[in-house]
């Protein structure tokens, strides 16, 4: 399995989570689901390591746990405000088609900034395309 199988495969897990967040009474706290889904992804990760990996020790450095904890709190708010958009009544196609191609451009950016990548001309052609689809869902969702 390569990383761009991989790639292609997970968005389908996060549309089936959406999927199923519109499910949820409009009452209920995001924060509360989240909590719950954590603790639920905690022993689904947890069982996965146990049964894939050679070494059985849960012992991980200072930094990867500060690195952990750090995406742990990036998962957790990403998740509420998403499942707080479908709360406020947002339609999946109407929120996938502007949240992906965000996730998109702002990925690319990061790689950007951060870890000093370089932009392709198809790249490029990527971002300005999302850009634009994005404006036209917004503007003719009016």
């Amino acid at each position: 399995m390569t990383w761009q199988m991989i790639a292609i495969g997970a968005p389908l897990f996060f549309v089936a989570y959406q999927s199923l967040s519109k499910l949820l009474p409009e009452n209920i706290s995001p924060l509360l689901i989240n909590a719950y889904a954590s603790a639920v992804g905690l022993v689904v990760m947890l069982a996965l390591f146990m049964l894939t990996s050679a070494e059985k020790s849960f012992a991980v450095s200072a930094r990867t746990l500060s690195l952990a904890l750090g995406i742990g709190v990036l998962i957790s708010l990403g998740n509420v405000t998403i499942i707080r958009a479908y709360g406020l009544g947002a339609p999946q196609a109407g929120f996938t088609s502007i949240f992906y191609p965000l996730l998109i451009v702002y990925a690319l950016l990061f790689g950007l900034l951060f870890w000093h990548e370089r932009l392709n001309a198809y790249q490029m052609l990527g971002v300005i395309l999302s850009i634009i689809g994005v404006v036209l869902v917004v503007y003719f969702k009016r």
